[in-house]
């Protein structure tokens, strides 16, 4: 996860959001990590998502941050987008740099409260 995404479960009292999973928090201001539960990353997201992805274990999950989103956007397989029936009119965006990707339809389920969870498979045309 990424420093501001972090930050909000921080302001909560909550230094460890997942604690029944492997924790990186990738940020380059924060000192030292407030939890022994959550690894502090200081270095490039894309480098560490790659070398995790070479062991074997467990998927990958990003948690929020469409800088890091960008940052490591050569590196997602699969995109799960979960929906919540809110309008809020204003937000952040799901990337934070202008990437391009082709998207395919793998699985989508919509809950009987109106939340849907849909998820693609990323594909790349041209090396972008």
């Amino acid at each position: 996860m990424g420093r501001a995404t972090y930050e909000v479960a921080l302001k909560l009292g909550i230094t460890s959001p997942y604690p029944h999973l492997k924790q990186y928090l990738f940020s380059r201001t924060i000192a030292d990590s407030p939890d022994p539960g959550v690894e502090l990353v200081p270095d490039d997201p894309a480098a560490t998502v790659k070398r995790l992805k070479q062991q074997s274990g467990k998927d990958i999950w990003l948690c929020g941050g469409a800088r890091l989103a960008a940052a490591v956007f050569t590196e997602i397989d699969e995109l799960i987008l979960k929906f919540n029936p809110v309008v809020l009119g204003t937000g952040i965006p799901l990337v934070a740099a202008r990437r391009e990707a082709s998207l395919e339809l793998v699985d989508s389920h919509t809950y009987a409260n109106g939340f849907m969870v849909v998820r693609y498979g990323v594909g790349r045309s041209g090396g972008r």
